[in-house]
């Protein structure tokens, strides 16, 4: 694998093998001692990687959050964390760092790295600009430092085989790739556009487009022109843009090239076919499959009928290979061997075999091209001349009774705000993230931080928490992350003088599998919930923690428990109905032909304001369930009808799921998983929600009155499912000739490299 690297790296990169005279660190025989900078998602993907590097000492997990680098720190035997890396550079503690904060701090931490010599390897991308991107080269040359970046998809299992079999002269010159990366956004599709890929439209190429493009300038060499187009890009909320589809044409150093990129596609799709004087090669890259079409000595259709054999063989092995690899990694009769993690490891491993001299395999000037291409690619986006109108947000509301909210940037939480201040109040948020909602004040806070908490509520005169708490694979986990941050919030509200205090729980803490039940705010929580999954289970625990707390300190309290909510602004694909391998299969909890529960966002938002200020409220609990309720089948037909989708409903009985769960928890005995606990079948029938409901009370004491027409239910629903998105409106210039075109090609397309990396617009 390390030759074809340099291969890789030799084409794409000219400046690949020059090498320090005076090269830093420790020998190579000796031990690199590493300090990993930033304990988000992915460090737990390096730490892991690095556990299986040789010669490489982890010495620090270093992250301002200290209770994150504390955690990543015991999940991989780690014995030291630091807020601060100085600490390490000052007592000359590493030799080597990985920098995984978000990419726009990477210039910041990098660049004081590489000014001591320290030899850095940055996650994608390797800068949040070109610009940036040219210092850390500069600094890691000035200080004679290795500096590479982690594009690890270059090294990815498929793509490594593919270039060998592309290399072995066999197919002849590759002449044309034609590359597709379709590819789903989980944070579009659950609207947090708070993260960094949203908030310039460039980041979701930093972000995303550098996957493909590394692989794509690894087989075509430099890029020297980039022309295409883009689509008029997504209104995401008010002013946001988001551009979501390029089509691209490439000229490399070799050959040419086509690049289709689709960001939030439904069906994922990352592959390639590369086009060669003798026959064509394709590649798809997620689920690791190759075919190749040639040419024989025998006359073309005894050919086409020996490639369509080799193909479909090779197919059938490639798949069977995928799957006695996964068998064998979730039985752990071998270490860990997912595509993703054999690429990080071999992308972490090459990195460090190259120190001290250098040079990493992936190098800083290599980063740089791909940020220089995604630049130019940015630059193709149209101005649009028109646009699309977004609601304007009401006024703020400056001398209304306080209202402090957890968890109100979330879906059931931003419709809340808004109709909190339509209803005259003053609202405070209080949340994880720095989301700024207009016209409310917003605080950082962490409802598992009791300090945070208390700071959010001071002078609030309502609470209401929508904080989920998050989640973790064992019951000790999510009992501390949902139950005590619950508890955390009502001490909050007491201890700052609160009238009331809502919180919001779910159905699920209720047993809803017998439909001979009727449910009330009255029912009890379900007594056998340690039966339950950990969810349903820990969220009944928390719901009877917070009452008993409530009841003991006289804090006015009001337990709203919604159904399934529904509406815009979240997927439309609810586990209450099923769930699902993807999205065009729903694999139902029983026969599906039960009404849900179900209830719209916005009837939850009103509910929540109406229970403020509710005189018989306090002290109750009120189950949040519409009036209109569809079975599991009839939303599965309007969700496939509205989106237009072959989306299809699995019918299942409890028996047959249970055999199911029961199958997964002997593959986890084999495995030796912890917690590993036997099924019970009880929490099946409960998610089948056979039970009836009766929500006369929530109507009674809170003056509730959820829609009740199947036609205005499906319209809030379900429609907005079709579109959930605006896109923006594009004029075309009377250059263009034909109006009705949404791709814009007024301005100049093409742009050229100079030999200094520097874009240059051509004619």
């Amino acid at each position: 694998m390390l030759g074809i690297q340099a291969g890789v790296q030799a084409q794409s990169s000219p400046d690949l093998h020059s090498v320090r005279t005076e090269p830093r660190g420790a020998s190579h025989s000796s031990r690199t001692r590493v300090a990993v900078i930033g304990a988000g998602a992915i460090s737990a993907a390096h730490l892991e990687a690095l556990r299986a590097t040789d010669r490489v000492d982890i010495v620090a997990v270093v992250d301002r959050d200290q209770g994150r680098a504390e955690k990543a720190a015991r999940a991989f035997g780690v014995k030291r964390t630091e807020r601060d890396v100085d600490v390490l550079l000052n007592e000359g503690a590493i030799d080597a760092a990985h920098v995984l904060v978000p990419p726009d701090l990477h210039r910041a931490v990098a660049l004081p790295l590489l000014a001591r010599g320290i030899h850095t390897l940055v996650e994608k991308p390797l800068a949040d600009s070109a610009a940036a991107a040219r210092e850390l080269v500069e600094a890691a040359d000035a200080g004679r430092a290795v500096l590479g970046v982690n594009q690890n998809f270059v090294l990815q299992p498929a793509f490594v085989r593919a270039r060998k079999l592309l290399e072995s002269g066999r197919y002849g010159r590759i002449r044309h790739v034609a590359f597709t990366y379709a590819m789903p956004l989980r944070q579009l599709a659950s609207r947090q556009f708070g993260v960094w890929m949203f908030q310039k439209p460039i980041n979701i190429l930093l972000e995303q487009a550098v996957h493909p493009l590394s692989q794509l300038v690894t087989l075509i060499g430099p890029v020297h022109r980039v022309a295409g187009i883009a689509a008029p890009p997504l209104l995401l909320e008010h002013d946001l843009r988001f551009p979501d589809r390029w089509s691209l044409d490439l000229d490399g150093a070799t050959c040419s090239a086509q690049l289709h990129l689709a960001f939030g596609h439904s069906f994922p799709a990352w592959g390639f076919t590369a086009l060669c004087d003798d026959g064509a090669v394709t590649v798809d890259l997620l689920r690791d499959r190759i075919t190749a079409t040639g040419r024989s000595e025998h006359l073309e259709t005894i050919s086409d009928l020996r490639d369509g054999l080799r193909s479909g063989l090779g197919l059938v092995r490639d798949s069977a290979r995928a799957m006695a690899s996964y068998a064998a990694g979730t039985l752990k009769l071998v270490p860990r061997n997912d595509s993703f993690f054999v690429s990080m490891r071999a992308s972490v491993r090459a990195f460090h075999a190259s120190l001290p001299a250098g040079p990493a395999p992936f190098t800083g000037r290599f980063g740089l091209s791909l940020l220089e291409i995604c630049e130019q690619i940015d630059a193709l986006r149209p101005a649009a001349s028109s646009r699309v109108a977004m609601p304007k947000p009401a006024p703020a509301v400056t001398d209304g009774p306080l209202v402090t909210v957890f968890g109100g940037t979330g879906f059931i939480g931003l419709p809340t705000v808004e109709k909190l201040r339509a209803a005259g109040f003053r609202v405070r948020v209080a949340a994880r993230g720095a989301k700024q909602i207009d016209g409310v004040e917003t605080v950082r806070a962490d409802i598992a931080d009791a300090a945070s908490v208390t700071r959010a509520v001071a002078g609030s005169r309502y609470v209401i928490n929508l904080a989920h708490g998050g989640g973790g694979d064992s019951y000790e986990t999510v009992r501390a992350a949902m139950l005590d941050g619950a508890l955390n919030v009502a001490r909050a509200a007491r201890e700052a003088g609160a009238e009331r205090l809502i919180h919001v729980g779910t159905i699920a803490s209720l047993y809803l599998g017998d439909p001979g039940d009727v449910i009330t705010g009255d029912t009890p929580v379900d007594p056998q919930k340690e039966t339950r999954a950990l969810y349903a289970r820990v969220k009944g625990e928390t719901d009877l923690a917070v009452e008993a707390f409530a009841r003991d300190n006289a804090l006015a309290l009001v337990l709203l428990r919604p159904g399934l909510v529904v509406g815009a602004g979240t997927s439309p694909f609810h586990s209450g109905v099923g769930f699902q391998n993807n999205e065009q299969h729903v694999i139902g909890w029983n026969a599906g032909r039960n009404p849900l529960p179900f209830v719209l966002v916005d009837d939850v938002a009103d509910a929540i304001v109406a229970s403020l200020r509710a005189p018989d409220a306090i002290g109750r609990a009120y189950n949040l369930v519409g009036d209109v309720r569809l079975s599991a089948r009839e939303y599965i037909a309007e969700l496939a009808r509205a989106l237009g989708r072959p989306i299809r409903f699995h019918p299942r009985s409890v028996t047959g799921l249970h055999a199911g769960e029961v199958g997964k928890w002997v593959i986890k005995l084999a495995a030796r998983r912890p917690g590993n606990v036997f099924p019970p079948k009880r929490d099946l029938h409960s998610r089948g929600l056979m039970a009836r409901f009766d929500i006369s009370d929530a109507k009674r004491d809170l003056h509730w009155h959820p829609v009740a027409d199947r036609a205005e239910f499906i319209r809030q629903a379900i429609t907005p499912h079709a579109n959930p998105f605006a896109r923006e409106a594009i004029v075309p210039s009377p250059l263009e000739g034909d109006s009705s075109s949404t791709f814009p090609a007024a301005r100049p397309l093409a742009t050229t490299l100079s030999p200094k990396g520097e874009g240059a617009e051509a004619a």
